[in-house]
This record gives structure tokens, C-alpha cells and sequence, in this order.
């Protein structure tokens, strides 16, 4: 057993924040009132777009100081996992979908986050396809450069959660005796779990090839963007102490995880929501004739496939009867969209654009991260 799977470590993730953000919206709020951070914050897009000449100095300083990557970081194996992405881009979505975030689901420090809002309940498109724009953004071939898409929605991201855990006082002030810190380091880190170690489980659960190199480079990617994300030692952006290293150590931080979180429905009743309507709008992403055909079931499989009847149960679902029939048509269509190439080659720029696709025809273009500062201005914030 290594730290990934010692309480007494993981409980110290628990109680670990992130002071400089917290910092800088607590400064933008005093300084120039809601209102105002909201207009200024609003104009910077998740991409490379500079900041507003007439940004807060609060915001422009954060954005600053936040920096960039950590000195070890490899461009080169950036580049790789952004290929391995593209090349199950597919397969990617679909597990992130029907298992990454319904599995996430069945931990109550993380839904009642969520149920601040409702996002999904009442907007469940603009809440999922902002989880495909954050694929996009950290896949993106340049995501990583100087400010790059990535590495400005980490630091978006960072101010979004510390207006969180601002709101999280006011109306879940039960919270933090029950679960730590809000938006604590063990969530975030298992929320970006979400999108690398358990993409990568979720592909080989469907028995998808995927190489051991090409899944540890996948993983890579997502690392880095923890580390981005303000996941280490106070004051120590290039220590990665705190972010498992391998697949290996992913895996193993993910289960004790599950141990120390997850329960059943009865005492989860937003998951068992947040299930629900996930697997709903998978089903209304459908178009109509293909779903009265019935590939309104596909949704459903898919989740079967994926998940154990025990991940099903914590959030209140059953197996879809009859999946082991349907099993190998899913396969296959999954192993068809599986790209082979890199990010100069056709099928790669394609899938970027299909997932950028989705986003536009269901947000009305990119995904805009904002700091919230009411229990309304959480509707429609992607975050995770």
C-alpha cells in the first residue's frame, strides 16, 4: 500500500484548498462588486484570448501569478497524449458519459456540491457539453503553450471553484464538518480521474485496444493539467507530490477514493437525481427516428457495459436486460471510431471538430467559465 491508499494522507488532500484563488475573489469582489467581476470575467473566452486591457488588476494578477506549466512537464509527451485522446476520441466521450461522471455520482461530498445549482436537473446539455468542451480544451493540439487553452481554463477553473466554496458557506454551511474543505484536492482529484484513469478503464472495460504507452501518455496529459489546476504544496507549483504519477497509482488513489466516498442511494439522494438525468440526456441527444427505432436503448447499454451492477446500484440504476446480445454492435461502432493518426492527420483534426460540434450545437458556440457569486450564477457553470 502506497500514500494513494493511506486516509491519513488522502485526509490531508481533504483539508487543502486553494488559498490564492480564494484570494483573488474575495479581492475582486471587494474591490469592484459582483456586477463588475462578472462583466470583466465574462470577456475572457477559454482560450488563448488575452485578458481585457481593462481587466481587475485582482484578476489580472491571479492569472499572472498562477503561471503556467511545471518545469518537468514535456511538451513532446503533451503532444502524445493529445494523440492517444484523438485516436479514441469516440470511445472517450462515450465512457466519460455513461460512466465517468454517473460513477463520480455516487459520492455525496461531490453531488452536493453539484446540487447547489441543479445544472444538470435544469440544464443538463449546457452541464454536459461543457465537460466535452473541457475535453476539447485540454486535448487541443497547442492547449498547453503559452497561454494555451488549457492552461487558461485551469486558472478559470481555479477562480470558479473558489467562488464556490464561497457560495458552499451560505448554502450547504453544514458541509464542511461533513466532507472538508469544499472543492477539496482528493475531489479535484478525483474529478480529473473522470477524464484519464477511468476513460482509460472504461475503454478497456468494452475490450477497445488501447496501448499501455498510449494510455499512460493519455493519463500524462491530465496530470499536468492537475498540477496546472493548483493540485500541489502550497506555494510549489513544480512539486508533483501530489498528483499520482502512473496508471498505476491512479488506479490505486481511485479505489480509496470509492471506499472513503461513495455510498448507496439512500444516502445520496442528489446522485440518484444527477444519474437520471445524465442517463436522460444521453437518450435526448438521440435524434427522434433513430431513438423510436430503438437506439433510445444505446444510452442504457452503454452504461451496462461500463459499469458494475455495484456502480449501477450506488446511484439508484439496474443493468439494461439483455446487454450481452447487443454487445458486440456497440463494440464494433466504437472500434470504427477509434482514429488512427496524430494531430496533422485528417481523422484527427476531425474528431477535434466533432467534439467541438457538439459543444456549438448545444451551448451556441465555447463554453464561457464564470465566478459565481449567487445561487443563480451557477446555472450553466461547467465545472468539475
Amino acid at each position: 500500500m502506497s500514500k494513494w491508499s493511506d486516509d491519513r494522507f488522502l485526509d490531508s488532500l481533504r483539508e487543502s484548498g486553494d488559498p490564492p484563488a480564494d484570494d483573488a475573489v474575495a479581492r475582486l469582489r471587494a474591490e469592484h462588486g459582483d456586477a463588475a467581476v462578472g462583466r470583466a470575467f465574462a470577456q475572457l473566452r477559454a482560450n488563448d484570448s488575452p485578458l481585457p486591457a481593462d481587466a481587475p488588476a485582482a484578476l489580472t494578477e491571479f492569472m499572472r501569478d498562477a503561471g503556467g506549466l511545471p518545469a518537468w512537464a514535456s511538451e513532446a509527451r503533451l503532444e502524445r497524449g493529445g494523440n492517444a485522446f484523438l485516436q479514441n476520441a469516440l470511445p472517450s466521450v462515450v465512457v466519460l458519459l455513461a460512466s465517468s461522471l454517473p460513477r463520480g455520482y455516487a459520492a455525496p461530498c461531490l453531488t452536493e456540491i453539484l446540487s447547489i445549482s441543479r445544472d444538470l436537473e435544469q440544464h443538463p446539455y449546457q452541464r454536459l457539453m461543457g465537460v466535452v468542451q473541457l475535453l476539447v480544451n485540454v486535448s487541443d493540439a497547442h492547449a498547453f503553450g503559452n497561454h494555451g487553452r488549457a492552461v487558461v481554463t485551469a486558472q478559470k477553473l481555479r477562480l470558479l471553484h473558489a467562488g464556490i466554496r464561497a457560495l458552499t458557506v451560505t448554502f450547504r454551511p453544514e458541509f464542511r464538518a461533513r466532507y472538508g474543505v469544499p472543492v477539496n484536492h482528493e475531489d479535484m482529484l478525483a474529478t480529473i480521474m473522470a477524464f484519464s484513469w477511468l476513460v482509460v478503464d472504461g475503454i478497456r472495460r468494452l475490450g477497445l485496444p488501447l496501448q499501455e504507452a498510449d494510455a499512460e501518455d493519455l493519463y500524462y496529459v491530465w496530470k499536468v493539467f492537475a498540477q496546472v489546476m493548483g493540485i500541489h504544496p502550497p506555494g510549489q507549483p513544480d512539486d508533483d507530490s501530489l498528483v499520482p504519477a502512473t496508471i498505476a497509482e491512479a488506479r490505486e488513489f481511485y479505489d480509496a477514493y470509492v471506499r472513503r466516498t461513495n455510498t448507496m442511494p439512500e444516502g445520496n439522494r442528489y446522485g440518484v437525481v444527477l444519474a437520471e438525468d445524465n442517463l436522460h440526456m444521453m437518450e435526448q441527444l438521440i435524434p427522434v427516428v433513430p431513438r423510436i427505432f430503438g437506439l433510445g436503448l444505446a444510452p442504457s447499454l452503454c452504461m451496462t457495459e461500463l459499469m458494475s451492477r455495484e456502480e449501477l446500484a450506488r446511484v439508484g440504476l439496474a443493468p439494461m436486460p439483455g446487454h450481452r446480445l447487443l454487445r458486440p454492435l456497440l463494440t464494433g461502432v466504437l472500434r470504427l471510431g477509434q482514429w488512427t493518426g496524430d494531430h496533422s492527420s485528417l481523422a484527427g483534426h476531425l474528431a477535434h471538430l466533432v467534439l467541438q460540434g457538439m459543444v456549438g450545437a448545444n451551448r451556441r458556440g465555447e463554453v464561457e467559465f464564470s465566478i459565481p457569486f449567487t445561487r443563480l450564477d451557477l446555472h450553466g457553470a461547467a465545472f468539475e
